[in-house]
């Protein structure tokens, strides 16, 4: 994994600091959803889910036999306790689900009610909130409860744990018979060069991280053995802080976005691995029905005079900002450079400025920055992507850490859409609500897309196969996404059998 330390918290509610595998290894969701393929769910903790009172009450029927590590039963209790305790403690709710309650219908059966029609954040719902055991988390601060020691219903238990490097062992009483059969994991705690380094000596067996030149790196003429896979995971997009007044002036971000070069930044940056993103950030191609009509074949293109003539009414003395990114994402800190000498062809002042990982996810989350370079949360749709960047509630005041939006985006026509589409279970009705928020994207510009987001995995098939791949899209590939990573492990099995 591509961090410089790791700190000891397992706590799933958590946003920052909170380790890879917490989510999906040792914390499930009800239902796996894959993001590859669209429409795909997969019954997980829950066997199955009814919707009532039109979208605004959702019912799931839970597996039965699933234990916590620790041996004790797993109820609808604690699916009751997970939601409320997001209902309780709005700073855990990371999807800002409209909850209104819950009630424990059976020991296998958990009804969630929201005060508002909620079909569209099914995903959200089922498919990005893991549960939590009751009888430990009810006893704990959820707020500041780092978790040292997790119990989950997972396929993996916590072994070990420093600050250099974790571990976790399989779960012998895991509810998937003969699963996993990847017995141990190790995390260890690398720097980007480092990363580099040990896939080049034949250290890692997994690894998500951008490697500059992959076939002398990794590859190494052993192209039946050391595999990559790269499918987009959403895009990658330059924040403004709209808190800021100067970046709030469309024409100000309209400018910017006209002065970059995304071309080059695929093509040195990110080495050719990634394209150009739509300016709606609708994955293409596959998202066709999603796109506006008028906007179908829009595409960026760099038009240095008109970006200046869009900055004439504007300070010069005030077009002067911070470009935050993550130190160890050595493809966003070319990305940042490139982008900085873009916008000074318009009289645009940029320093580039790169923080250690955790500091930078703390930073944007509270509105601490002027522009900054993140990939947006995807879901199966781009409905899931564009709530994420654009949705009000989502905006908590700076100071506070936000779990997306965070350029604080505040549009009641954008609300409005949203709101839409979670009306309805209606495709063509939701397609339409998409479409609206591409046009919003297109022509109010309240993030910068640059290009799509891949998601990195490099991986060796000499000890384990049945890796995600183009022919076998059943997953997104990278050990950082959750909870695709536990999916890949429980597809994996020993080379030779």
């Amino acid at each position: 994994m591509d961090a410089g330390t790791f700190q000891e918290d397992f706590n799933p509610f958590h946003l920052e600091n909170v380790n890879f595998g917490t989510t999906g290894m040792i914390y499930e969701t009800l239902e796996y959803f894959n993001k590859l393929k669209p429409g795909e769910i997969t019954p997980w903790l829950a066997t199955k889910h009814e919707w009532s009172n039109d979208g605004k009450s959702l019912t799931f029927t839970l597996r039965q036999g699933v234990k916590w590590s620790d041996g004790q039963p797993f109820t609808a209790d604690d699916v009751a306790f997970t939601f409320d305790t997001m209902k309780k403690y709005p700073e855990l709710n990371k999807s800002a689900l409209d909850i209104a309650g819950t009630k424990v219908v059976a020991p296998d059966k958990v009804q969630i009610d929201f005060t508002t029609t909620s079909y569209a954040k099914l995903f959200n719902i089922a498919g990005s909130s893991p549960i939590v055991a009751k009888h430990l988390f009810d006893k704990q601060d959820p707020v500041t409860f780092t978790n040292p020691k997790p119990v989950g219903t997972g396929p993996y238990k916590l072994s070990k744990f420093s600050a250099q490097l974790y571990e976790m062992v399989k779960n012998d009483a895991y509810w998937q018979p003969g699963k996993p059969q990847v017995p141990t994991l190790k995390f260890p705690a690398y720097t980007a060069n480092a990363v580099q380094s040990a896939l080049q000596q034949g250290e890692l067996d997994w690894a998500g991280a951008f490697v500059p030149d992959i076939q002398k790196i990794f590859v190494q003429g052993k192209p039946d053995q050391n595999k990559f896979f790269f499918p987009p995971e959403g895009v990658v997009d330059l924040l403004p802080n709209l808190t800021n007044p100067v970046l709030a002036k469309p024409e100000v971000r309209q400018a910017i976005s006209l002065a970059i070069d995304r071309d080059k930044l695929v093509q040195i940056a990110e080495r050719g691995y990634t394209h150009v993103a739509h300016p709606t950030t609708v994955t293409m191609p596959g998202g066709e029905a999603y796109l506006p009509p008028e906007y179908k074949d829009a595409a960026f293109k760099v038009d240095v005079d008109k970006a200046k003539e869009l900055l004439k009414g504007v300070d010069p003395a005030k077009l002067s900002f911070t470009l935050l990114v993550p130190s160890p994402f050595t493809d966003w800190v070319n990305c940042a450079q490139l982008i900085r000498e873009d916008l000074a062809k318009v009289g645009i002042k940029v320093e580039t400025r790169g923080v250690a990982f955790a500091d930078w996810v703390s930073k944007v989350g509270k509105g601490d920055y002027d522009l900054s370079i993140r990939g947006a949360e995807v879901g199966p749709t781009p409905y899931e992507q564009l709530r994420s960047l654009l949705y009000g509630p989502l905006a908590v005041p700076v100071g506070k850490a936000g779990s997306a939006n965070y350029e604080r985006w505040k549009d009641d026509a954008t609300d409005k859409l949203i709101a839409e589409y979670a009306a309805t279970e209606d495709l063509a009705k939701q397609q339409q609500a998409v479409q609206g928020l591409g046009k919003i994207m297109v022509e109010k510009l309240p993030v910068v897309p640059l290009f799509y987001s891949p998601s990195w995995s490099q991986f060796r098939t000499n000890k384990y196969t049945g890796w995600p791949s183009e022919q076998d899209p059943y997953a997104m590939p990278s050990p950082y996404s959750s909870p695709d990573a536990a999916v890949v492990l429980l597809h994996l099995k020993p080379a030779g059998t």
